[in-house]
Protein backbone atom coordinates (compact mmCIF):
# COMPACT_ATOMS: atom_id res chain seq x y z
CA UNK A 1 0.00 0.00 0.00
CA UNK A 2 2.88 2.39 0.64
CA UNK A 3 4.24 3.89 -2.53
CA UNK A 4 7.63 5.50 -2.97
CA UNK A 5 7.59 5.54 -6.76
CA UNK A 6 7.54 9.05 -8.19
CA UNK A 7 6.41 10.39 -11.53
CA UNK A 8 8.88 11.39 -14.16
CA UNK A 9 8.05 14.81 -15.62
CA UNK A 10 6.96 13.44 -18.99
CA UNK A 11 4.48 10.96 -17.50
CA UNK A 12 2.98 13.52 -15.13
CA UNK A 13 2.46 16.05 -17.91
CA UNK A 14 0.95 13.37 -20.15
CA UNK A 15 -1.46 12.39 -17.37
CA UNK A 16 -2.55 16.01 -16.93
CA UNK A 17 -3.32 16.33 -20.64
CA UNK A 18 -5.51 13.23 -20.55
CA UNK A 19 -7.31 14.47 -17.43
CA UNK A 20 -7.93 17.81 -19.12
CA UNK A 21 -9.64 15.93 -21.96
CA UNK A 22 -11.97 14.31 -19.42
CA UNK A 23 -12.61 17.61 -17.62
CA UNK A 24 -13.55 19.37 -20.87
CA UNK A 25 -16.07 16.64 -21.67
CA UNK A 26 -17.49 16.86 -18.13
CA UNK A 27 -17.91 20.64 -18.40
CA UNK A 28 -19.53 20.31 -21.83
CA UNK A 29 -22.15 17.92 -20.42
CA UNK A 30 -22.80 20.18 -17.41
CA UNK A 31 -23.22 23.28 -19.55
CA UNK A 32 -25.49 21.54 -22.04
CA UNK A 33 -27.74 20.32 -19.22
CA UNK A 34 -27.68 23.38 -16.95
CA UNK A 35 -25.85 21.56 -14.14
CA UNK A 36 -23.79 23.48 -11.60
CA UNK A 37 -20.32 22.19 -10.76
CA UNK A 38 -17.28 23.65 -9.01
CA UNK A 39 -13.57 22.96 -9.22
CA UNK A 40 -12.72 21.55 -5.78
CA UNK A 41 -10.01 20.60 -3.31
CA UNK A 42 -6.46 20.68 -4.62
CA UNK A 43 -7.73 21.57 -8.07
CA UNK A 44 -9.40 24.70 -6.65
CA UNK A 45 -6.19 25.57 -4.86
CA UNK A 46 -4.29 25.11 -8.12
CA UNK A 47 -6.81 27.24 -10.01
CA UNK A 48 -6.36 30.21 -7.68
CA UNK A 49 -2.64 29.87 -6.92
CA UNK A 50 -1.31 28.52 -10.23
CA UNK A 51 -4.12 29.13 -12.76
CA UNK A 52 -4.16 25.40 -13.38
CA UNK A 53 -2.75 22.23 -11.85
CA UNK A 54 -0.60 22.46 -8.77
CA UNK A 55 2.68 21.63 -10.57
CA UNK A 56 3.22 18.37 -8.70
CA UNK A 57 -0.45 17.34 -8.51
CA UNK A 58 -1.79 14.37 -10.45
CA UNK A 59 -5.58 14.58 -10.38
CA UNK A 60 -8.61 16.80 -10.99
CA UNK A 61 -11.40 17.22 -8.46
CA UNK A 62 -14.83 18.70 -9.09
CA UNK A 63 -17.85 18.83 -6.80
CA UNK A 64 -21.62 19.24 -7.25
CA UNK A 65 -24.67 19.61 -5.08
CA UNK A 66 -26.49 16.30 -4.62
CA UNK A 67 -29.38 17.27 -6.95
CA UNK A 68 -26.97 18.08 -9.78
CA UNK A 69 -24.94 14.91 -9.16
CA UNK A 70 -28.05 12.76 -9.42
CA UNK A 71 -29.10 14.50 -12.63
CA UNK A 72 -25.62 13.98 -14.05
CA UNK A 73 -25.72 10.31 -13.13
CA UNK A 74 -29.05 9.88 -14.91
CA UNK A 75 -27.75 11.69 -17.99
CA UNK A 76 -24.73 9.39 -18.15
CA UNK A 77 -26.94 6.32 -17.67
CA UNK A 78 -28.97 7.30 -20.72
CA UNK A 79 -26.39 8.93 -22.98
CA UNK A 80 -22.62 9.11 -22.62
CA UNK A 81 -19.90 9.49 -25.20
CA UNK A 82 -18.63 6.00 -26.01
CA UNK A 83 -15.09 7.02 -25.02
CA UNK A 84 -16.14 7.45 -21.38
CA UNK A 85 -17.83 5.70 -18.50
CA UNK A 86 -19.18 7.07 -15.24
CA UNK A 87 -19.05 4.96 -12.11
CA UNK A 88 -20.46 5.58 -8.67
CA UNK A 89 -20.90 3.63 -5.49
CA UNK A 90 -24.16 2.01 -6.61
CA UNK A 91 -23.54 1.20 -10.28
CA UNK A 92 -20.24 -0.68 -9.93
CA UNK A 93 -20.38 -3.70 -7.63
CA UNK A 94 -16.92 -3.48 -6.06
CA UNK A 95 -16.35 0.29 -6.37
CA UNK A 96 -15.61 1.40 -2.83
CA UNK A 97 -15.63 5.19 -3.01
CA UNK A 98 -18.83 7.12 -2.29
CA UNK A 99 -18.33 9.75 -4.98
CA UNK A 100 -18.31 9.45 -8.76
CA UNK A 101 -15.52 9.01 -11.26
CA UNK A 102 -15.69 9.96 -14.90
CA UNK A 103 -13.26 7.67 -16.67
CA UNK A 104 -11.66 7.54 -20.11
CA UNK A 105 -11.94 4.02 -21.53
CA UNK A 106 -8.94 2.14 -22.90
CA UNK A 107 -6.61 3.69 -20.35
CA UNK A 108 -5.41 2.25 -17.05
CA UNK A 109 -4.31 3.78 -13.76
CA UNK A 110 -3.91 1.16 -11.04
CA UNK A 111 -3.44 1.92 -7.37
CA UNK A 112 -2.44 -0.47 -4.56
CA UNK A 113 -5.98 -1.84 -4.23
CA UNK A 114 -6.45 -2.75 -7.94
CA UNK A 115 -6.24 -6.52 -7.36
CA UNK A 116 -9.00 -6.35 -4.74
CA UNK A 117 -11.74 -5.09 -7.06
CA UNK A 118 -13.46 -6.55 -10.13
CA UNK A 119 -13.24 -3.59 -12.49
CA UNK A 120 -10.46 -1.82 -14.37
CA UNK A 121 -9.79 1.71 -13.21
CA UNK A 122 -9.28 4.01 -16.14
CA UNK A 123 -7.74 7.48 -15.95
CA UNK A 124 -10.40 9.65 -14.31
CA UNK A 125 -11.54 12.86 -12.69
CA UNK A 126 -13.25 12.69 -9.29
CA UNK A 127 -16.80 14.04 -8.99
CA UNK A 128 -17.51 14.75 -5.32
CA UNK A 129 -20.88 15.61 -3.78
CA UNK A 130 -22.06 18.41 -1.50
CA UNK A 131 -24.77 17.13 0.85
CA UNK A 132 -27.06 19.10 3.14
CA UNK A 133 -26.30 19.35 6.86
CA UNK A 134 -29.27 19.94 9.24
CA UNK A 135 -29.46 23.10 11.33
CA UNK A 136 -30.25 21.34 14.61
CA UNK A 137 -26.99 20.67 16.51
CA UNK A 138 -27.93 17.21 17.79
CA UNK A 139 -29.24 16.07 14.39
CA UNK A 140 -26.11 17.46 12.77
CA UNK A 141 -23.82 15.52 15.13
CA UNK A 142 -25.67 12.24 14.54
CA UNK A 143 -25.90 12.80 10.79
CA UNK A 144 -22.25 13.72 10.44
CA UNK A 145 -20.81 10.77 12.29
CA UNK A 146 -23.31 8.19 11.03
CA UNK A 147 -22.50 9.22 7.46
CA UNK A 148 -18.76 9.27 8.05
CA UNK A 149 -18.85 5.83 9.72
CA UNK A 150 -20.87 4.31 6.89
CA UNK A 151 -18.41 5.78 4.41
CA UNK A 152 -15.54 4.06 6.22
CA UNK A 153 -17.45 0.77 6.40
CA UNK A 154 -18.05 0.95 2.65
CA UNK A 155 -14.30 1.04 2.06
CA UNK A 156 -13.48 -1.59 4.68
CA UNK A 157 -16.09 -3.95 3.22
CA UNK A 158 -14.14 -4.18 -0.04
CA UNK A 159 -10.53 -3.45 0.79
CA UNK A 160 -8.00 -5.06 3.06
CA UNK A 161 -5.92 -2.10 4.17
CA UNK A 162 -2.29 -2.07 5.09
CA UNK A 163 -1.16 0.81 7.28
CA UNK A 164 2.02 2.24 8.76
CA UNK A 165 0.29 2.33 12.13
CA UNK A 166 0.09 -1.25 13.41
CA UNK A 167 -2.85 -0.42 15.66
CA UNK A 168 -4.79 1.15 12.80
CA UNK A 169 -3.91 -1.78 10.53
CA UNK A 170 -5.24 -4.29 13.09
CA UNK A 171 -8.48 -2.31 13.45
CA UNK A 172 -9.03 -1.88 9.72
CA UNK A 173 -8.36 -5.51 8.88
CA UNK A 174 -10.50 -6.72 11.78
CA UNK A 175 -13.42 -4.67 10.48
CA UNK A 176 -12.75 -5.94 6.93
CA UNK A 177 -12.95 -9.61 7.99
CA UNK A 178 -15.92 -8.97 10.31
CA UNK A 179 -17.88 -7.43 7.45
CA UNK A 180 -17.15 -10.53 5.40
CA UNK A 181 -18.86 -12.85 7.87
CA UNK A 182 -21.83 -10.84 9.16
CA UNK A 183 -25.13 -11.35 7.28
CA UNK A 184 -25.18 -8.03 5.43
CA UNK A 185 -23.90 -7.55 1.92
CA UNK A 186 -21.34 -4.86 1.09
CA UNK A 187 -23.82 -3.50 -1.46
CA UNK A 188 -26.40 -2.94 1.28
CA UNK A 189 -23.81 -1.05 3.29
CA UNK A 190 -23.29 1.16 0.24
CA UNK A 191 -27.04 1.79 -0.03
CA UNK A 192 -27.28 2.71 3.65
CA UNK A 193 -24.34 5.07 3.18
CA UNK A 194 -25.90 6.92 0.25
CA UNK A 195 -29.23 7.07 2.09
CA UNK A 196 -27.51 8.63 5.09
CA UNK A 197 -25.56 11.15 2.99
CA UNK A 198 -28.72 12.35 1.24
CA UNK A 199 -31.07 12.23 4.24
CA UNK A 200 -31.63 16.00 4.30
CA UNK A 201 -31.48 16.54 0.55
CA UNK A 202 -34.96 18.05 0.32
CA UNK A 203 -34.83 20.10 3.54
CA UNK A 204 -34.01 23.78 3.80
CA UNK A 205 -30.43 23.67 5.03
CA UNK A 206 -27.92 26.52 5.08
CA UNK A 207 -24.81 24.35 5.18
CA UNK A 208 -23.32 21.51 3.18
CA UNK A 209 -20.34 19.17 3.40
CA UNK A 210 -18.37 16.53 1.55
CA UNK A 211 -18.95 13.57 3.88
CA UNK A 212 -15.98 11.36 2.86
CA UNK A 213 -13.66 14.29 3.67
CA UNK A 214 -15.51 15.53 6.76
CA UNK A 215 -12.46 15.00 9.00
CA UNK A 216 -10.18 16.98 6.66
CA UNK A 217 -12.53 19.49 5.06
CA UNK A 218 -14.93 21.75 6.99
CA UNK A 219 -18.67 22.25 6.77
CA UNK A 220 -19.48 25.04 4.29
CA UNK A 221 -22.21 27.65 3.98
CA UNK A 222 -24.13 27.30 0.71
CA UNK A 223 -23.87 31.05 0.17
CA UNK A 224 -20.09 30.69 -0.17
CA UNK A 225 -20.60 28.45 -3.22
CA UNK A 226 -23.34 30.07 -5.26
CA UNK A 227 -23.51 31.63 -7.71
CA UNK A 228 -20.24 30.27 -9.14
CA UNK A 229 -17.55 32.54 -10.55
CA UNK A 230 -15.24 31.86 -13.47
CA UNK A 231 -11.47 31.41 -13.18
CA UNK A 232 -8.71 30.14 -15.42
CA UNK A 233 -7.61 26.52 -15.19
CA UNK A 234 -4.88 25.75 -17.72
CA UNK A 235 -6.36 26.70 -21.13
CA UNK A 236 -10.05 26.90 -20.12
CA UNK A 237 -12.34 28.83 -17.78
CA UNK A 238 -13.97 26.82 -15.00
CA UNK A 239 -16.49 27.35 -12.20
CA UNK A 240 -15.11 28.20 -8.77
CA UNK A 241 -17.07 28.89 -5.56
CA UNK A 242 -18.38 32.42 -5.16
CA UNK A 243 -16.34 32.93 -1.99
CA UNK A 244 -13.40 30.71 -2.91
CA UNK A 245 -11.09 32.67 -0.61
CA UNK A 246 -13.11 31.72 2.48
CA UNK A 247 -13.38 28.10 1.39
CA UNK A 248 -9.66 27.78 0.68
CA UNK A 249 -8.68 29.47 3.95
CA UNK A 250 -10.91 27.13 5.94
CA UNK A 251 -9.47 24.11 4.15
CA UNK A 252 -5.80 25.07 3.76
CA UNK A 253 -5.07 28.12 5.90
CA UNK A 254 -2.56 30.40 4.13
CA UNK A 255 -3.18 28.71 0.81
CA UNK A 256 -1.00 31.05 -1.26
CA UNK A 257 2.11 29.89 0.59
CA UNK A 258 3.90 27.00 -1.09
CA UNK A 259 4.64 23.88 0.98
CA UNK A 260 8.25 22.86 1.73
CA UNK A 261 10.17 21.59 -1.29
CA UNK A 262 10.31 18.05 0.11
CA UNK A 263 6.49 17.94 0.17
CA UNK A 264 6.05 18.96 -3.45
CA UNK A 265 5.35 15.55 -4.97
CA UNK A 266 2.63 12.96 -5.37
CA UNK A 267 3.43 9.23 -5.37
CA UNK A 268 2.88 7.63 -8.75
CA UNK A 269 0.38 4.78 -9.25
CA UNK A 270 1.51 1.18 -9.54
CA UNK A 271 0.58 1.11 -13.23
CA UNK A 272 -0.40 3.70 -15.81
CA UNK A 273 -1.26 3.10 -19.46
CA UNK A 274 -2.39 5.96 -21.71
CA UNK A 275 -3.57 3.63 -24.48
CA UNK A 276 -4.24 5.58 -27.68
CA UNK A 277 -4.12 8.90 -25.81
Amino acid sequence: MFKSKRYDDETLEHLKKVQMKILKYFIKVCEENDLTYFIYGGSLLGTIRHKGFIPWDDDIDVIMFRKDFEKLNKIFEEDIDEKYRFINVLNEETYHYTWGRLMLKNTVINEWWASQVDYTQNIFIDVFILDNIPKNGFKRFIHKWTSFSLNQLTMYAFLKFDNESKLKKIFQQAVHYLLRIIPISPYNIKKKCVKSFSKYQYEDCDEVCDFPAICQMPVYNKKDWIPPKKAQFEDIMVNVPNNYDKILKRSYGNYMELPPVESRFRPAPDEIDFGEY
